[in-house]
């Protein structure tokens, strides 16, 4: 690949995401996302008595579905508060991952001239 083409390629993914930052709804997700990972962190601060650093990294690594498994609640509160927490956030998350991706994909193709439906509309 030559480089004016990766180059294109790297300001297709920041024109991408920089128009899913302005779309409304992709905010809107963001935001419900945002306000979890804090709900979350704040509450295994609380339950777990964690430090803040320690319980934003679970809430995020949790809600993601990374789940690397460095912590983990011990208290039954907790882990009752984490199956819920899974449940709803990870649909939440998975949601924003989707709206941010359709702007990428949206962009790239308008970028290297392809349809959104993986074929030619003149032809």
């Amino acid at each position: 690949m030559s480089h004016s083409k990766k180059r294109r390629g790297h300001w297709s993914f920041v024109g991408g995401f920089r128009e899913a930052i302005w779309d409304p709804s992709v905010r809107l997700l963001l935001g419900l996302t945002a306000i979890v990972i804090l709900a979350g962190a704040i509450f295994y601060m609380v339950a777990e008595g964690w430090s803040f650093l320690d319980s934003l990294y679970f809430a995020t690594v949790t809600i993601s579905t990374v789940g690397y498994g460095d912590f983990a609640p011990e208290t039954v509160f907790g882990r009752l508060f984490t199956v819920v927490y899974i449940v709803m956030g990870i649909g939440l998350f998975l949601a924003l991952a989707s709206a941010f991706a359709d702007h990428l994909i949206d962009r790239a193709q308008r970028n290297h001239g392809g349809s959104k439906h993986g074929h030619d509309p003149e032809s």
